[in-house]
């Protein structure tokens, strides 16, 4: 959104009116060195659930607010058929990163055939148990239980290696940008999964 600032300055000189304009623009755009990205943190959340999505405002690499939202909004950004800072060209970051269909388009008859891993999955690199599936559950038939951590609630120190090198530093922190699409295309790969769970300390 445009909003300009009109100063009219009027001057007699030898004796005619002349009248200068000075017209300064300002385009309501974050400051430079600020980006938005979507971004997932694997951590219990307000929401009740165990994956966040939101986006984020990061400023050289440091991240200085949040705002949640849900994952159907966080796919719609993502596939660049909803306006946000986060996505303002409107590409779809799924195919532009090589992360396969069903990760984000899980609903669809095809992907439920196929039960591949998909975006409501990643859990299983921080738990070793699904955390709405107690031992004492009775899991429904596409239900994943058993998770790809070391741990009951987070990952071995070289499982977090592992992760570190997709941006964050904890397991708490937000994985964004680049990094968060690299992560979901190595999250669909079968041997990416198994390094990563047997990966012990």
């Amino acid at each position: 959104m445009f909003w300009r600032n009109i100063i009219l300055t009027t001057i007699f000189i030898f004796g005619q009116l002349t009248v200068f304009s000075t017209i300064n623009y300002s385009l309501n755009a974050p400051p430079n060195g600020v980006n938005y990205h979507l971004a997932i943190s694997i951590n219990p959340g307000h929401n009740n659930s165990y994956i966040n999505f939101a986006i984020i405002c990061e400023n050289n690499g440091k991240i200085i607010s949040t705002k949640f939202i849900t994952v159907a909004e966080f796919i719609r950004v993502g596939m660049g058929k909803q306006t946000s800072r986060a996505n303002e060209i409107g590409t779809n970051l799924f195919e532009k990163y090589g992360v396969k269909e069903c990760l984000y388009k899980y609903d669809s008859t095809d992907c439920k055939n196929k039960n591949g891993m998909n975006i409501h999955d990643l859990w299983t690199l921080r738990y070793n148990r699904n955390p709405n599936c107690p031992p004492n559950c009775f899991p429904t038939p596409t239900m994943i239980v058993e998770g790809y951590s070391q741990h009951k609630s987070h990952p071995s120190w070289p499982q977090l290696q592992i992760l570190q090198k997709y941006g964050i530093i904890y397991i708490n922190d937000f994985f964004y940008g680049e990094n968060l699409f690299k992560l979901f295309v190595d999250f669909q790969t079968n041997d990416w999964l198994s390094t990563y769970q047997n990966s012990t300390e």
